[in-house]
């Protein structure tokens, strides 16, 4: 079980152990009383395409389907897919034999590139010496999520007595003010929250639910803002 480092609004901190909080099943798909899978069949092949069409047949090629049917490989049409490898194709559609020279952009709030560069490795912050801290960023529930789109939940565990004490009296402050609060790393506390080498950044805000001795310390992590459309 992986483990986190964070701190509260005091600087008491604590290395305490998450897990990742799945989502319900979807609803089983059936029809006749038999599971429903889904499969792949390959649809048509590179000389059926609207491209190839055109060249053979000129742009206006709608009585050659009518008559011959040249969109529709007989040989080729239905088969099914089973693996399939991944292949990077260049603006032309030409198939790369080697590996493209990755950058990475950097664009500004107004859309406009600011800058390319070689991709820099970003090391995880989540278990380092400097915890993670609390800010004075908080949210009433209601306006978090309607404010950010939360798309991934970790729970944080305890593993002794004090950690117990440590995480219940947080989901219980947070519970009882019906707040969210935003934990941010680095020395300013205002990096992103990084999971993995490389890993998305994300803004993690702390929600903590109480019944009793019973607890819940949710992360809740997005990376998507929901801002009102000027247009």
């Amino acid at each position: 079980m992986r483990t986190i480092h964070f701190a509260d609004a005091n600087g008491r901190d604590s290395h305490v152990s998450f897990v990742t909080v799945r989502a319900p099943a979807p609803p089983l798909r059936v029809a006749a009383g038999k599971l429903v899978a889904m499969r792949r069949f390959v649809v048509a092949g590179e000389d059926n395409t609207h491209e190839a069409l055109a060249v053979g047949h000129g742009s206006d090629y709608g009585k050659a389907l009518i008559e011959g049917d040249p969109e529709v490989d007989l040989e080729l049409v239905g088969r099914p897919i089973t693996t399939t490898s991944m292949v990077y194709l260049d603006g032309d559609g030409e198939v790369l034999r080697f590996a493209p020279e990755i950058f990475e952009a950097i664009y500004g709030p107004d859309g406009a590139e600011k800058e390319r560069r070689p991709p820099q490795d970003k090391p995880p912050n989540i278990d380092e010496e400097i915890p993670l801290r609390f800010t004075k960023n908080r949210l009433k529930r209601a306006a978090a999520v309607r404010r950010f789109a939360f798309l991934r939940s970790i729970q944080l565990w305890h593993t002794d007595g004090l950690t117990y004490d440590f995480l219940h009296g947080l989901a219980k402050s947070l519970d009882e003010a019906d707040e969210l609060v935003l934990l941010g790393g680095g020395e300013s506390g205002r990096d992103p929250i990084v999971f993995q080498t490389n890993g998305l950044p994300w803004r993690g805000f702390l929600e903590g639910r109480v019944d009793g001795v019973k607890y819940q310390l949710l992360l809740r992590l997005s990376n998507l803002e929901l801002k009102k459309s000027d247009a």
